[in-house]
């Protein structure tokens, strides 16, 4: 744990699930002192809030920080925030608790625990039709995403399906602003289901990558909304 005073705000944020510090290359240019923490291994059987509070030891803490995430990292980051005390926590295109992920999508629970982490690796032969489905990228940010995910961890992505099926949210402090902003068309995280301040008419999933500037603007006033 490290505490930063000389700077007005440190950014920090999660990545989605299968993706990594790639995914905010679009936010990295606006705020060039980005953090993007890399992922640490789950324990066996941990639950996401568990996990989170590992992670939170793993970045600087106070109220110089505004942390966030896209979808599941804006969930580890909602769980993180009881440890890091922010000074906000930025949801983007996430939400506090699974009850905001599409419910065919929650069927998978009991499904999770029985696929072996090495048969997900035949999904990053999928990956291509999963981000046309899902996602409203251009023909480079839909390559860049199917690129993160070959490269992702199948045993992570399996721990993280199942954690996020099971994600019993603790409360967020009461001192800290969650800020949220989500699509419009968000077909994984439906925007019905979540509890958004700003929602972006012609927004899917990656609205960080589809939508930059609009997500730049919220993660700017979010952070000086609290300062």
């Amino acid at each position: 744990m490290t505490d930063d005073t000389d700077r007005p705000f440190n950014l920090i944020l999660l990545p989605g699930l299968g993706a990594d510090g790639r995914q905010f290359e679009a936010q990295r240019a606006e705020f060039p002192d980005l953090v993007v923490p890399p992922w640490i291994a789950p324990l066996p059987r941990e639950s996401l809030p568990d996990h989170a509070a590992r992670m939170a030891a793993t970045v600087p803490h106070g109220p110089n920080v505004v942390l966030g995430g896209s979808s599941f990292g804006g969930m580890v980051a909602y769980e993180m925030a009881r440890h890091v005390r922010p000074a906000a926590v930025v949801l983007i295109g996430s939400c506090r608790s699974p009850r905001g992920i599409r419910p065919v999508l929650r069927l998978l629970r009991p499904i999770v625990p029985l696929v072996p982490a090495a048969t997900l690796g035949i999904a990053k032969w999928l990956a291509p039709a999963g981000v046309r489905v899902f996602s409203r990228l251009e023909p480079e940010q839909r390559k860049l995403c199917v690129a993160m995910f070959r490269d992702a961890d199948p045993r992570f992505v399996k721990w993280a399906v199942r954690a996020i099926l099971q994600w019993r949210p603790g409360p967020a402090p009461d001192d800290v602003p969650v800020r949220q902003i989500h699509g419009a068309g968000d077909r994984v995280i439906q925007a019905g289901r979540v509890q958004a301040d700003v929602l972006i008419p012609d927004g899917g999933h990656l609205i960080n990558m589809t939508q930059a500037e609009q997500v730049n603007r919220f993660l700017r006033q979010a952070a000086e909304g609290a300062s």
